[in-house]
């Protein structure tokens, strides 16, 4: 109507800004096709910038080639569409406004005629709006009680204009769904769905400071280890959370590592055990060989002066010797030397008996010297006595040169006539010698030629070996106690020497040991006059610093004494990567434990994330690779769709969007969960959820679930802004029915339902109104039988359906409990 009261002033102004079209650049991303009837979500539309081919305005089509009347280039409509659309009461200004074109006309004739026109097609808009208002507010509001008996208006409401009418016919319906689908609704004031994500293509700014693409050639450390540190606490939150959740998690990694560890521990315990057991053998070993070997170098040594004693045995140039000598302090005996021609010692002054007879001397020396050459003891065997009655008598060799590198000499010519029983530092041995009858080892000692001169032998041993009586009166008395014996035998052993040829000390070195030769004396102390135990160091470590847990211990057998020898480490027989290993072994078991840890929280997450996308009993046939679909008699679908956004800055950003989005969708998943109601999928702007499906029940109770979830959804939206304070709207559908639901996909599997029943309940949503929740009359009905609550509902009318022709349709108002009659306190009586 408007386009023919004032067409001549509407291409009178097409005239003007013909000419304006062909200086401006049109941005093909803004524009329309041709075709299009409706809400514009940009309001320009396409024109070429030479000549005006075609410009669609309200209901006629013209083409206009190229220098033709610019004033003939109106937009195209059917007449009869337009008569559709009003007879069926739909109130839409937009099928009869004019296109703004958004030249800048601000002065002059042209920018006068542009915005009288502009103010009478609102006002136009404004007058059928009021008309839509009127007509379409005499919608009857009724329980669920009263929905049946609601099927008969159906007839009436195609004219009635009330506010259940709905377009009728494919024509119309198409047409409503293009006006559902425009960009910018001037007369609602929200802008739809479209145009923001369009916005948000076009608009590159609000993408910039959301951007992961790197600067070439730039770097920000910073902000990389910013991100990096977020990812990890993010990281660690999600894990703490599903360990939270999940404390058999937690349960079997100490159990794994406990486990582990204790095998570990076992494993490390047992090879460190046998080796510390192989070390302590082999120790052991190497101490009993090398005591055999000090033991049987000692036999060795003893030889020579066995040989001597039997010698002196069958020679008779010794049996008569010991009466010559006498007995120490007795009347007839050879006296003492002076202490001044003693050296400091014992001595018999022995001027005028066979010890001083050079011809038994030179005898004594050519048997002792064979003895000697026979013992092949160089440098150990250094020197052979004889001493009946226990005086030194003979000495052989009297100045040994031949067993020490010059100018080292051992001269023994002052121990001739030495008295050993009267001598208080040999008295205990000579005495023990005489009162035995096999020999007697005294020492260690040192050999000196004087005071202050350096040690001939640094450690040296004199073993006596008795000899028995020669004849019958020969006696020593020791003690009061008279022993039939004619004295002893002397050898003086180097044992410096004689381990130092020995490779004993290379062999404990080799092993990484320590070891220590000692022997124990009985030595008399003349302050107390008692005799006590002395360890002398034989061989070895001075100082052994090992203790006894790490010390092996072998005894020698010796002729009178106690020889033992110690074999140790300093560090211990205990292997030292044995505390390294049970650190490994702990590590090691909190290592894969760790990583089992990890492994089942992702586990548990893929699990958890298929259980919200899959029911139970499909995740279950889905693991053993079997086919999930099930039928369901009756069931309840409930879609919905973000129709538009009010107010929505232009410059929020991408991720204020999806924030936004995900904050909005976050609390209709819970919304669901509180009505036990199942969210089937999320796709872009619309949301769907069932009831009584995967979990079966009553029809009547799925459609409650449903239908309370979507009218606490439908008040949350009221209530819910964006960050810049802008309002969503959405519209709502439900439908109840058979369908089909199953699994389908394989790399990301997808719970979802198949059937009539939910294509209706989507085109219930399709055709629904902003901000209300549309229900088919098979949902009404179910609601009808609800025991728990009372639905109100206001009857709509009859909606087109595509292939299902015309359906009954109700708009959900809202619910109250019915009386609880144990409980009348808990619940709204209506």
């Amino acid at each position: 109507q408007t386009c023919r009261e004032h067409g001549h002033m509407i291409t009178w102004l097409l005239q003007v800004t013909a000419t304006l079209f062909k200086s401006i650049r049109f941005e093909p991303s803004k524009m329309m096709s041709s075709g299009s009837v409706g809400n514009f979500a940009d309001p320009t539309i396409l024109m070429d910038s030479k000549s005006a081919e075609e410009i669609l305005i309200c209901g006629e089509q013209q083409k206009t080639l190229s220098g033709a009347n610019p004033a003939n280039h109106i937009m195209d409509s059917s007449n009869q569409q337009m008569g559709d659309y009003a007879d069926h009461g739909i109130a839409n200004q937009n099928l009869s406004m004019i296109v703004d074109i958004p030249i800048p006309l601000t002065q002059g004739v042209g920018a006068d005629l542009y915005r009288d026109a502009r103010d009478r097609r609102r006002s136009s808009s404004s007058s059928r709006s009021s008309l839509k208002s009127s007509t379409g507010s005499t919608g009857e509001l009724m329980s669920s009680t009263d929905c049946s008996s609601a099927k008969q208006s159906h007839a009436d409401t195609n004219h009635t204009g009330n506010a259940a009418s709905v377009v009728s016919g494919n024509k119309s319906s198409q047409n409503g769904k293009k006006r559902r689908s425009s960009g910018n609704d001037s007369a609602t004031g929200y802008q739809t769905r479209k145009s923001m994500w369009n916005n948000l293509v076009k608009n590159d700014r609000v993408w910039e400071e959301d951007s992961d693409e790197k600067p070439k050639g730039k770097v920000n450390l910073v902000n990389s280890l910013r991100n990096t540190g977020a990812t990890l606490r993010m990281g660690i939150k999600e894990k703490l959370y599903i360990l939270k959740n999940h404390p058999w998690i937690l349960l079997l990694t100490l159990f794994v590592f406990g486990c582990l560890f204790a095998i570990g521990l076992y494993v490390v315990l047992s090879l460190a055990h046998e080796q510390e057991q192989a070390s302590r053998d082999e120790a052991r070993d190497l101490a009993t060989r090398t005591a055999s070997w000090f033991s049987d170098a000692l036999d060795r040594a003893l030889l020579p002066v066995f040989a001597l004693s039997r010698l002196v045995e069958q020679l008779d140039m010794f049996a008569t010797i010991p009466e010559e000598i006498g007995a120490a302090f007795h009347t007839g005996s050879l006296p003492f030397l002076p202490p001044e021609e003693a050296g400091g010692f014992m001595r018999r002054n022995m001027t005028g008996t066979s010890c001083s007879d050079a011809e038994k001397i030179e005898r004594f020396n050519n048997i002792a010297a064979t003895i000697k050459r026979g013992a092949k003891m160089e440098g150990i065997l250094v020197n052979l006595q004889v001493a009946p009655l226990a005086v030194v008598c003979y000495a052989y060799p009297l100045v040994n040169t031949e067993d020490f590198e010059p100018p080292k000499v051992l001269n023994s010519t002052e121990i001739i006539g030495l008295d050993n029983l009267a001598e208080s530092k040999r008295s205990a041995s000579a005495k023990e010698t005489i009162q035995s009858d096999g020999v007697v080892i005294a020492g260690p000692l040192t050999l000196r030629q004087c005071t202050d001169c350096d040690p001939t032998v640094k450690t040296a041993f004199i073993a006596w070996v008795t000899i028995d009586s020669l004849t019958e009166n020969q006696v020593i008395k020791i003690d009061g106690i008279d022993h039939n014996k004619w004295g002893f035998a002397t050898a003086l052993i180097n044992w410096a020497e004689l381990v130092n040829r020995s490779d004993v000390n290379e062999k404990f070195i080799e092993k990484g040991l320590n070891y220590q030769l000692t022997r124990t004396d009985e030595v008399y102390n003349d302050q107390t006059r008692e005799f006590e135990s002395k360890v002398n160091i034989l061989a070895g470590d001075e100082e052994f610093a090992c203790d006894e847990i790490n010390t092996e211990s072998v005894d020698i057998n010796t002729a009178n004494n106690v020889w033992n020898i110690k074999v140790g480490k300093s560090e211990g027989f205990v292997p030292c990567w044995k505390n390294k290993s049970i650190a490994a072994a702990f590590v090691g078991a909190f290592i894969v434990s760790f990583m089992l840890m990890i492994i089942c929280i992702e586990s548990q997450s893929h699990h958890d994330l298929l259980r919200d996308m899959l029911p139970p009993k499909a995740l279950r046939k889905i693991k053993n690779y079997k086919t999930c679909v099930e039928k369901y008699e009756i069931a309840t679908v409930f879609f919905s769709e973000i129709v538009g956004y009010t107010a929505m800055s232009a410059e929020m950003s991408a991720i204020q969007i999806m924030k936004t989005l995900n904050e909005f969708y976050t609390e209709l998943d819970k919304i669901a969960d509180k009505h036990k109601v199942y969210k089937i999928q999320t796709i872009g702007d619309g949301y769907m959820v069932t009831g009584g499906v995967p979990d079966r029940c009553s029809g009547h109770h799925g459609a409650t679930n449903v239908a309370l979830f979507a009218i606490e959804a439908m008040e949350f939206v009221e209530t819910f802004r964006t960050t810049d304070g802008a309002k969503v709207v959405i519209r709502a559908g439900i439908n109840s029915g058979p369908l089909v639901a199953g699994v389908v996909g394989t790399k990301r599997p997808q719970y979802t339902v198949f059937g009539d029943t939910v294509n209706v309940a989507a085109r219930m949503e399709t055709t629904s109104r902003d901000m209300r929740i549309q229900c088919s009359d098979a949902t009404c009905q179910l609601l009808r039988m609800s025991s728990s609550h009372l639905f109100f509902l206001e009857k709509r009318g009859t909606v087109a359906v595509k292939g299902k022709g015309d359906m009954n349709a109700w708009f959900i108002v809202g619910a109250a409990d019915i009386c609880n009659e144990n409980d009348a306190s808990t619940s709204l009586c209506v």
